[in-house]
This record gives C-alpha cells, structure tokens and sequence, in this order.
C-alpha cells in the first residue's frame, strides 16, 4: 500500500521504453511519496540494436547486456523479476507469475515478439532472434552444426528468413563468423556461405535505394545469396517451399520476417498492425491511467501509416510518457507525440555498414564508426559517464 496521496507508477518491461521511463521519472518525482515499480523477466537491461554481435567469433557480453542493479543503484525505482500474464485494466491490477501488483499509472512497454503471418510449420520449426537469449541459443546451434559437419564435410545450410534490419545484420556477422568455424573444423568454405529469403523485390524494404544497392552488394561479396521477390509459403519435414515452388532444406533456419506487440498486452486492447493503439499523448484510448511506448505501440507517420518499431521511436515515445505522467501526477497538461525520421544505420558484418541519421548517408567504415558513436550516446543517456566507460 502507498501512503496517503501518493501514487503507484508500475512500468511494464525494462527496455528502451520502460527503462527511460523509470529512470526520467524517478529523477523528476526526487523524494516525492510515489512509488516505481519497474517489472522485467530478466535482471538486466538488453541492448536489442546489438544482439546480431552475439553471432559471431567473439563477443563480450557486458556489450550486449547490463544489470538492472547497475543502472539503478542509488535510485528509488523497485526492480521486480517477473513475467507479465495479464492486465486487469477494471481492477487496476497487472498479474505475473510473482503475483499481482496493483497500479495507479500504468506504462506498458513490453516489447515485441515475432510473427508467423500464419505460415503453416513457421513458428514450430524456426529459431528466432529477439533477445540475447535467444542469440545465444541460435550461437550455440551453429557452432553445434560446426561440429556435426566434421564428420560429413559439409560446413552446415543456414537460411534466414526476412531481409529486414534485423535479417540483414545477423546475416553480416554470421558470414564474417563462417570463414573462422570452417578453419576451425578443417572444412572447405563453400560459394555461399549463407541464404536470406525476403518476400519484398529488394533487401531492407522501404530504405534508401542508393544504401540497399550498397548494402546487397557487401552482403553479396561475403557470399550471401539473395532470394527475393519470393515469400515462404510452409515449413514442414525440415523443407522451406517458397511461392516460386523453390523448396530449401537448411541445417539451421532464423526467421526475422517481422514482429507484433507482445500478446499479453495485446489482449483486451484495440491493436492496428498488432500493436496497441494510443492517442496523441500515448495513451490506451478510454484508459488515462494507462500509457504504452516502444515496440508494443504503434507509432504512425504524419499521414497516419503505422511505423515499423525501432529503437529511435522507443526512446522517443519512452521520453514523452516520462513527461506526461509526471505532468498527470501534477494536473499540467500533456506532450503530444510527434513521427520523428532519425534513419539507421546497419551493419554488415563486423567491419562494414551503410547509414542515414537525419538526412546524412554514411557507408563503410564511417557508417560503422556511427553506430558505435549512436551506442555510446545511448550508454550515456541512460548511466552517465560511469556506463559509458564501463565503471
């Protein structure tokens, strides 16, 4: 129970959203009577833009990860780990397998998760790559696959599904990867090192033409073949068809074909692009208590289209409910969300990248070098100098 006229702030998930949330509103609020109850099923905050590293010849997990504990020492938010199973938005309840945690503001920003599009076999049989666990889950297998292929010879078929953000970027570092494993395991290193399949006629739908001609012709020269134009139409008995009638049979398959907003907050919500809707100042309609940002909210342009979620939005939108639910708590008035274009930058294995921040291109190593200036930045934002230097 919280003490007279004082209010519970519960923040549902602790990534780019919810933890700039809970960080801007403890650091308004100071030692005002309100609690901030900031539930997450890990202990630590992931740096989503990073987990393709993860698949690679080596990494450092304290690039890809970092405790809750850390970021929140000394600050009055209360960390829960727990896992979220339903929103009672009547009694003002958020249920998890902890237990119940009642709310008087509620931020969801639960993230998203992927989606099969209904593609018979898809979800049964595909690794997906939406968390560090999961990136070292699909680590594992391929170095698992490495080892198997000693005794046939042949350095193991990895099919990515998706020629998005996150496809492409797996896909550079597991090319950069592949060369090592098969000296590693006294293999020959194939033509192809690797398959992305894409539904849409080029890589990176909706991007810069001049950047994806870029981008398609590093990817091609670490020797990824390109399949595009041509859907995946099932995933049955270890077989990919596409629309084509082309049937694929990878050792190790990854689908990064798209996202929706996690189901738990999903459900009892009105969702456009399986997202939940907002209104102007990211709240639920009909629920002023409750706000959402992040990949579980769907951002829509100046002419109303649905964005696809990236980490720019999440900190934007993150940002703007910090604002607003201080301003609820104090009877001001409230920020309205503005469509934001930032651009991104991707990279293509661990020594190449193609860019646009804010109108600029960058390509090769100065697009690299951007991503990593875009990372530190982030690191700042959130931990001051003390995370950017890894104190």
């Amino acid at each position: 129970m919280t003490e007279h006229g004082s209010k519970r702030i519960v923040i549902l998930g602790a990534g780019v959203s919810g933890l700039r949330i809970a960080l801007k509103l403890e650091n308004r609020l100071g030692m005002k009577k309100n609690s901030i109850i900031l539930i997450d099923e890990n202990e630590y905050h992931q740096y989503l833009y990073r987990i393709h590293e993860v698949c690679n010849n080596h990494y450092k997990e304290k690039d890809i990860i970092v405790p809750l504990t850390r970021i929140f020492k000394g600050k009055r938010v209360e960390l829960v780990k727990a896992s979220v199973t339903t929103i009672d938005p009547e009694r003002k309840v958020v249920k998890t397998n902890e237990g119940e945690q009642s709310y008087d503001i509620l931020a969801i920003t639960l993230g998203s998760h992927s989606t099969y599009f209904g593609i018979p076999g898809l979800e049964e049989n595909s690794y997906t790559l939406g968390s560090y666990g999961q990136a070292r889950v699909i680590r594992a297998r391929i170095e698992e696959l490495f080892t198997e292929a000693e005794v046939t010879g042949q350095p193991p078929n990895i099919l990515i599904g998706g020629g998005g953000f996150t496809g492409v970027e797996l896909a550079g570092e597991i090319a950069d990867w592949y060369p090592f494993l098969c000296r590693q395991h006294n293999l020959e290193k194939p033509k192809i090192v690797l398959t992305i399949v894409e539904a849409m006629s080029t890589i990176l739908p909706g991007w810069n033409a001049d950047l994806v001609e870029r981008a398609q012709g590093v990817l091609e020269s670490l020797g990824i073949e390109l399949l595009l134009n041509d859907p995946i139409t099932s995933f049955e008995e270890k077989r990919v068809t596409l629309k084509s009638g082309k049937v694929l049979e990878p050792d190790l398959f990854v689908w990064t074909g798209g996202v929706r907003g996690d189901p738990v907050c999903t459900t009892g919500f009105e969702i456009m692009s399986h997202r939940i809707i907002t209104d102007e100042y990211n709240r639920i309609p009909g629920h002023e208590d409750i706000f959402a940002a992040g990949d579980c909210a769907c951002a829509v342009d100046e002419s109303g289209r649905p964005r696809s979620p990236t980490a720019h939005i999440a900190m934007v939108q993150g940002d703007l409910v910090a604002h607003n639910i201080y301003n609820t708590l104090q009877g001001s008035s409230l920020k309205k969300y503005k469509f934001e274009r930032a651009g991104e930058v991707v990279t293509l294995g661990k020594t190449n990248a193609v860019g646009d921040l804010f109108g600029i291109k960058f390509t090769g190593s100065l697009a690299k070098f951007m991503k990593k200036v875009v990372h530190w930045w982030y690191l700042y934002s959130i931990g001051g100098f003390s995370l950017l230097l890894g104190k």
